[in-house]
């Protein structure tokens, strides 16, 4: 007498099924991975301008602060600005800038290291050390003569020797973007000497495909160019009270 024995097994629409929902599960995973490393991302890079900001915010508030000879008055030759960055100069220390749109398009006015060791856009200095692009730089400068301009005009290069760059200490290349110093005599105190006045500056990511036409703000997700995940652009404002006094 024959028995014939059962077999339990899965049918081949039941693999289908089984093979679908697990393809779904793992394609959802992925996703949802990639969307925490996005908003990782994210978080690194506004982390980053907002600690570069504040520790920027501090260099300039204890300079000034410290500061017996600034002025913003244009015949003291202590406050430079043009298209392409600007100049402070503080008494013991100057601080150099280019924006964010000039270093993009290499413009040669831009402020610059000296040295005899040139390559591209870095410099050797005479320790041997490479300096690149001048973002923000504070540079030894007691006599303030990096804010005088020659009879051409010119202002002198910034010896790279000493010079301290605030904005590349971190994973992504930061700039600014917009900088501005503005006081009033209505502002000043008579009685104790002291003076407000106001620094504005718009701090970055360097993308400038990533950012708006005036580097204000990152483009929307829509626009040609866009990255959210990267791209970070803030402003920022000190009110600051000195007892040297702004002009």
């Amino acid at each position: 007498m024959n028995h014939k024995v059962k077999q339990d097994g899965f049918t081949l629409i039941e693999l289908l099924l089984a093979m679908t929902f697990i393809s779904v599960l793992l394609l959802t995973i992925a996703m949802t991975i990639v969307q925490i490393a996005n908003i990782y991302n994210r978080g690194i890079i506004l982390k980053e301008v907002n600690a570069t900001s504040r520790a920027l915010g501090d260099e300039l508030d204890s300079a000034t602060r410290s500061s017996s000879t600034f002025s913003i008055d244009p015949a003291a030759k202590r406050y430079v600005t043009n298209a392409w960055g600007g100049r402070m100069c503080l008494g013991q220390y100057t601080y150099v800038w280019n924006y964010g749109s000039a270093l993009a398009s290499v413009n040669s006015n831009r402020n610059q290291y000296s040295g005899p060791n040139t390559s591209g856009n870095s410099v050797i200095d005479s320790n041997g050390t490479t300096r690149y692009e001048i973002s923000f730089v504070k540079a030894p400068d007691s006599g303030g003569a990096y804010c005088i301009p020659d009879g051409n005009g010119k202002y002198p290069n910034i010896n790279p020797v000493g010079a301290v760059e605030l904005l590349r200490s971190g994973d992504h290349s930061l700039a600014i973007h917009a900088f501005s110093v503005v006081s009033s005599s209505t502002s000043k105190d008579a009685l104790s000497a002291q003076q407000l006045y106001k620094i504005t500056y718009t701090l970055g990511t360097s993308d400038l495909n990533a950012l708006t036409s005036d580097q204000s703000a990152c483009k929307p997700p829509s626009s040609s160019g866009s990255d959210l995940n990267y791209c970070a652009v803030q402003q920022f404002t000190l009110v600051l009270r000195v007892v040297s006094g702004v002009n």
